[in-house]
């Protein structure tokens, strides 16, 4: 994964996608764009760039890592609690872990497991 100075961007264009996936960034994109003192077609057209569209999923990427404990602890409370949305979320979570895990030759040991050749 990269790292936050890796991408090509202006300090304008870096916070204006730090911006777009803020908590407190409702849609408005005129609004945003009033904030940072640019024009929707300027908007638009580092939209259009590749590099941005990086930038914006490298920070979702880093805030969900970020995330996933807590969600993690919540999906196990609500399923404890007997919800089966959350309890068919955990095992199909549980699943893809799994299958991930197989197929990336990832081996884990736990208490008295051996590995054996």
């Amino acid at each position: 994964m990269k790292n936050k100075d890796e991408f090509a961007l202006s300090p304008k264009m870096r916070k204006c996608a730090e911006r777009l996936i803020s908590q407190e960034f409702d849609g408005n994109i005129s609004k945003l764009c009033e904030e940072l003192s640019i024009s929707r077609s300027t908007f638009y057209r580092w939209y259009d760039k590749k590099e941005f569209k990086l930038y914006i999923n490298f920070l979702i990427d880093r805030y969900t890592e970020s995330e996933l404990f807590e969600i993690w602890k919540a999906i196990v409370e609500t399923a404890k609690k007997g919800s089966p949305q959350a309890l068919k979320l955990f095992f199909d979570l549980k699943n893809m872990q799994s299958e991930k895990n197989k197929s990336s030759g990832v081996v884990f040991i736990s208490g008295e497991d051996k590995i054996e050749k």
